[in-house]
């Protein structure tokens, strides 16, 4: 890592300590793995804290020093050595008092693609979570998914997605998982899937998938897409209720759209873009016969013609 990269986290990590940031911006800051680094360090010194230990006045020098490195950069090798020293002992301290799970959120319109620990890659849909134990992921690779998420899972041990409205399990593939109050669909693109939910289990193959909407019976399909295409800047469905759309555009856009005057349980088939707004409200309600009208900014009412 390059002094002046080091130099910044060094100054992100004294702000957070001290409360000038906060978790969700530290998190936007450094990487994954520095971000679970400073976890621990910093529980490793609450630990301390409340332990009441002879050396706590050490710990107090340790904070001060870190608000003075805003401000002295030059004792940047200092700080290096006396951090590590830290997360050694904090280590030792979360292996006895618990475990460290990390949550990671994307915005509006925004996608997120996270490194996991062993080399397993997520990307993140807008409006998503993803949550998981970054202690004991050598031993149990376990996600908790609210939202829709594409995973690139390396081979290894089994790898499992939880859901409110069921769970995926597989050992190396790569699949997409969408999930939201009462909507869960889950495409196998590589290798093998199971889906568990309360159909029972159902192992998906390359290019299949299950459908689960509103309770109604599961649905099974072929897709043709080698990815989702919402990687690609462009949301796709394949005969869905118009209020998942309506949904997916809100989160996409960032804009409340008022869907009471009409029939949102019409059927949709097609997609719309990521890049223009205007453009994806034309695109879905001009082929269903639906007026939009921008009342104000980032609020638009639905009627029928």
């Amino acid at each position: 890592m390059e002094e002046n990269e080091l130099h910044k986290n060094d100054v992100y990590l004294a702000q957070w300590l001290d409360g000038t940031i906060s978790d969700k911006e530290l998190q936007e800051l450094v990487s994954e793995v520095d971000y679970v680094a400073y976890v621990k360090l910093k529980k490793g010194i609450d630990v301390y804290e409340q332990l009441e230990a002879p050396i706590k006045p050490s710990f107090e020098k340790i904070n001060y020093i870190l608000n003075a490195k805003k401000q002295r950069s030059h004792r940047l090798a200092n700080w290096s050595i006396g951090a590590a020293a830290i997360l050694i002992l904090c280590f030792g301290l979360l292996t006895i008092f618990g475990n460290d799970t990390l949550e990671i959120q994307s915005n509006f319109g925004e996608q997120k693609t996270i490194a996991l620990l062993d080399g397993s890659e997520v990307i993140l849909n807008s409006k998503s979570l993803l949550s998981y134990d970054t202690e004991d992921w050598e031993y149990n690779r376990t996600l908790f998914l609210e939202g829709e998420a594409y995973f690139k899972v390396k081979k290894g041990s089994t790898f499992t997605v939880n859901t409110n409205n069921g769970s995926v399990a597989v050992l190396g593939t790569q699949f997409n998982v969408n999930s939201k109050s009462d909507y869960f669909e889950v495409v196998c693109y590589e290798g093998k899937v199971g889906v568990t939910n309360s159909d029972g289990l159902n192992v998906l193959t390359p290019n299949q998938n299950i459908r689960k909407i509103n309770g109604n019976a599961l649905e099974k399909w072929k897709v043709e897409l080698e990815q989702p295409s919402w990687i690609h800047g462009e949301s796709t469905f394949n005969s869905i209720p118009i209020k998942y759309v309506i949904t997916a555009i809100e989160e996409q856009y960032n804009v409340d759209i008022d869907k009471r005057q009409i029939d949102d349980t019409v059927i949709f088939t097609g997609s719309f873009s990521h890049g223009n707004l205007s453009t994806a409200l034309k695109t879905v309600f001009k082929t269903l016969e639906i007026t939009y009208i921008e009342k104000e900014k980032n609020s638009i009412v639905l009627s029928l013609d």
